[in-house]
């Protein structure tokens, strides 16, 4: 009988964890910034190399995932793409801006419940595009490559609702490709700084 408290408590702690399994979708606010090495196209041939260093842009998100709820952790994928804004940089010859244009993220998501709350990780893979945006076109030059590489993450989600949650989460990513012209990578570190409202099924 002394353990029927005990056992009473768990089984409401299992319900209270329970509100985060199943699919759901989120939309995301991000701040972005990426740095690293590129060699890139010119228009007046051959290919140039400088650093690359954003400074902050945006990034406009969504994803879309599924959890799974053991006890009070949780185990989940997840895809989400992104939309980049200003994640770009003139190059030194003052001719050509390179910018990433896009995101996106296949990932697998490890957290603990406490209450409320849902604390993770996350680890996957990532793929962005790369462009050199010049003001005349390069005619048959490729002035667009794709990035990929590994990505890593924290975060944090409220529960608002059955339904509705809030959530902030940090990622980097390590990411690297290279124009047909080029001899040596394009390699980027990128950051995201979001903000997430999310709807579960």
């Amino acid at each position: 009988m002394q353990l029927l408290p005990f056992a009473a408590a768990a089984e409401e702690h299992s319900d209270q964890a329970s509100f985060a399994q199943g699919p759901y979708v989120a939309l995301d606010l991000a701040a972005a910034n990426a740095k690293g090495n590129s060699e890139i196209p010119i228009l007046s041939g051959g290919t140039e190399r400088g650093s690359f260093d954003s400074g902050t842009g945006r990034g406009f998100n969504a994803a879309i995932g599924y959890n799974v709820v053991n006890g009070r952790y949780l185990y989940g994928a997840e895809f989400r793409y992104s939309n980049l804004v200003d994640v770009s940089e003139r190059s030194s010859s003052g001719r050509e801006n390179r910018e990433a244009l896009d995101l996106a993220d296949v990932r697998g998501r490890f957290g603990i419940i406490q209450g409320d709350f849902l604390y993770y990780g996350a680890i996957g893979w990532s793929w962005s595009r790369f462009r050199v945006h010049p003001s005349r076109k390069f005619g048959p030059r490729e002035s667009l490559t794709l990035l990929d590489g590994f990505n890593i993450g924290v975060g944090v989600e409220y529960n608002l609702s059955d339904r509705w949650f809030l959530g902030g989460e940090y990622s980097y990513r390590d990411l690297s490709g290279r124009f047909d012209e080029a001899s040596n990578d394009t390699s980027i570190d990128l950051g995201l700084i979001s903000a997430r409202v999310g709807f579960r099924f």
